[in-house]
């Protein structure tokens, strides 16, 4: 039997991917669910299984090749099967949607014709793509990234240098980002309601457990690992915080998957922390340090920024105070981050020096009402000021 391999639609907004490395030739045998090459996205590398067992009879699109969605990249068959004589490119094929993303039809965008890129040559994804929309040899490039790998700014460079502009062009990141967040815009409406929260116990708390922390379990605990976890247990106690709108009616899912925004050299992206509410203090930061290290080398998965329903944005290491972030579709809130700050604070009508942050939640006020997101952002709050469950069944 003939079966055709296509480029596989990873997320909502996917309409074209980079073929990676092929981990088998033409006349291999190949099982089905085994691995036979990379999909590189504008954000993650994936690798795409076997379909059906048989023998790799041809490779459509090679190493470093742009594809669309559904376009058909190889081709498995018996050893001996005659192959069809139509291209495989006008042979229809339905592709299915993966089930851990709900994949929704999004207006064409036209693209500038892409050439081969340059093979051999270590680029990222995002450099790879820039210099093939503006037909900058890579070959001529100093790569300025670890061990000379081109990244995207060596790229803008000899664009700005060729061109003699001072225009920057919207990378493929940035055009999805720029897609999302419109969509984003355009449909939630917007409420932000912020709330101060006095992190002094959770600051001493930290640094008491920080060498037995590092010493016995390899991590290190930070304010947005404790944010991570008093979230998750708060969406358990609010889960339409967790929710999201399809059509007429709001689906709450079972799972409570907290992503946590990460800037990268073109954007950011945001890893998810899957089932946080059932994670210890230690395993949300382990899996907090493995993602953001992926996120940072670019080699991220699909599933490890995928699938959340909650997504929290910490703006506080760059001395903000108070924002109010874009919902992540197709999510229906967003935590906002502000710095931890000394503040003088009246308590008992006496005044006392406290470090001090600001939380701002913004929600889609079509799912909810104020009254909700306000209780949530107090139950954050208390878990916060009286940090102690936060630090229990570490292991």
């Amino acid at each position: 039997m003939v079966t055709y391999v296509r480029m596989p639609k990873l997320t909502w907004t996917m309409e074209e991917g980079s073929v990676g490395k092929w981990y088998k030739k033409v006349g291999d045998e190949v099982t089905k669910g085994e691995p036979i090459c990379e999909v590189e996205t504008e954000k993650s590398v994936d690798e795409l299984v076997a379909p059906e067992s048989g023998t790799l009879r041809k490779i459509a699109v090679s190493s470093g090749e742009i594809a669309k969605v559904n376009q058909v990249i190889a081709i498995i068959a018996g050893p001996d099967e005659t192959l069809p004589e139509a291209e495989p490119e006008q042979i229809p094929i339905e592709q299915p949607t993966p089930k851990h993303e709900t994949v929704q039809e999004m207006p064409k965008i036209e693209e500038t014709e892409i050439s081969k890129p340059e093979e051999k040559i270590k680029a990222s994804p995002i450099a790879r793509k820039l210099s093939q929309e503006h037909g900058i040899n890579l070959e001529k490039i100093k790569g300025t990234g670890p061990d000379g790998r081109i990244i995207r700014e060596d790229v803008l460079r000899a664009i700005e240098k060729s061109e003699g502009a001072e225009m920057i062009p919207l990378t493929q990141m940035r055009k999805v980002i720029a897609k999302r967040l419109s969509i984003s815009a355009r449909t939630a409406l917007h409420v932000p309601l912020t709330i101060e929260v006095d992190m002094t116990e959770a600051i001493r708390l930290m640094e008491i457990s920080r060498a037995e922390m590092e010493k016995t379990y390899a991590v290190h605990i930070t304010p947005t690992i404790l944010l991570v976890r008093a979230v998750s247990k708060a969406l358990e106690k609010h889960p339409i915080i967790n929710s999201r709108l399809k059509g007429d009616q709001i689906e709450v899912p079972e799972d409570i998957n907290v992503g946590v925004a990460t800037a990268m050299e073109d954007g950011l992206v945001v890893p998810v922390i899957r089932n946080a509410n059932k994670k210890s203090l230690v395993e949300i930061a382990r899996t907090s340090s493995a993602l953001s290290e992926k996120a940072r080398k670019e080699t991220l998965s699909t599933e490890e920024s995928s699938g959340g329903t909650f997504t929290i944005s910490n703006l506080g290491m760059f001395g903000i105070d108070l924002f109010a972030p874009i919902i992540n579709p197709p999510e229906s809130a967003i935590l906002g981050v502000g710095r931890i700050t000394k503040k003088p604070i009246v308590i008992n009508d006496g005044i006392t020096i406290r470090s001090m942050m600001t939380l701002t939640i913004v929600f889609d006020h079509r799912i909810m009402d104020g009254v909700i997101a306000a209780n949530f952002l107090k139950t954050v709050k208390e878990s916060l000021e009286e940090p102690s469950n936060l630090f229990q069944n570490n292991r």
